[in-house]
């Protein structure tokens, strides 16, 4: 069996001070039994972003975009430029654990099986992350729960970063903001997908710190996904 290839696509939007350290902790991450590239999206940066990537170049690969297009359409940049044969969404604001991702891959089983199995993390079935909750937390669960009511699922936290898929489905991923990932997972049900999910580690930072999703994207979120349900579009 050939080795399978895993592509870690990072979108960023001023991020420059965390991006560098991201991309350092998973150069150091040994990927047994997997090849492993590093694709890092600055979404139209206004900070040092682009210098932080730059710096990279010949460890990985770097998609500049002119415009901040918003994070799904980052993602979706950073897909068309992968190679792999599965793909995972690292955040650039170090709110999660790169060494994790392991426990993402080992979640997929047997990868030569061809089974329609993405996987995701998990903030909620983690018991170091409950005294992270938070009143955004609960938008967040607000979201899953009505993701779960409308595709049967019984996921705990759609709205982490981690997300694991195969190459079958790349194209499932849409251009837009933090609702293209909901999209996504809500096109993964439609289509069968089992989401295995896996506890990770969550240190959420506050508004003033950069964090960048809003309530008004929880709004768009639930507005697309009822919009994606009832009209497949």
């Amino acid at each position: 069996m050939n080795t399978p290839k895993l592509s870690i696509i990072i979108p960023a939007w001023n991020e420059g001070k965390t991006v560098g350290l991201v991309i350092e902790r998973l150069l150091k991450i040994p990927f047994d039994g997997w090849m492993v590239e590093i694709i890092a999206v600055n979404d139209g940066s206004t900070d040092n972003t682009a210098a932080v990537l730059n710096g990279f170049l010949n460890r990985i690969t770097v998609v500049h975009l002119s415009k901040n297009s918003g994070k799904g359409s980052a993602i979706r940049a950073g897909i068309e430029a992968s190679t792999g044969d599965y793909a995972i969404i690292q955040d650039a604001d170090l709110e999660c654990t790169p060494e994790e991702i392991p426990m993402l891959l080992r979640g997929l089983g047997d990868v030569s099986s061809g089974n329609k199995i993405a996987v995701m993390g998990s903030r909620e079935i983690n018991e170091k992350n409950k005294k992270n909750r938070s009143l955004s937390g609960a938008g967040s669960r607000f979201i899953t729960t009505l993701i779960n009511f409308l595709y049967g699922s019984s996921l705990t936290d759609t709205l982490m970063c981690y997300k694991l898929f195969p190459r079958a489905v790349f194209s499932y991923f849409g251009a837009g903001g933090f609702d293209a990932e909901m999209i996504f997972i809500a096109r993964l049900l439609k289509e069968g997908y089992k989401i295995v999910e896996i506890p990770v580690s969550y240190s959420p930072r506050q508004n003033d710190a950069g964090k960048k999703i809003r309530y008004r994207d929880g709004i768009r979120i639930i507005l697309k996904i009822l919009f994606f349900r009832f009209t497949g579009h």
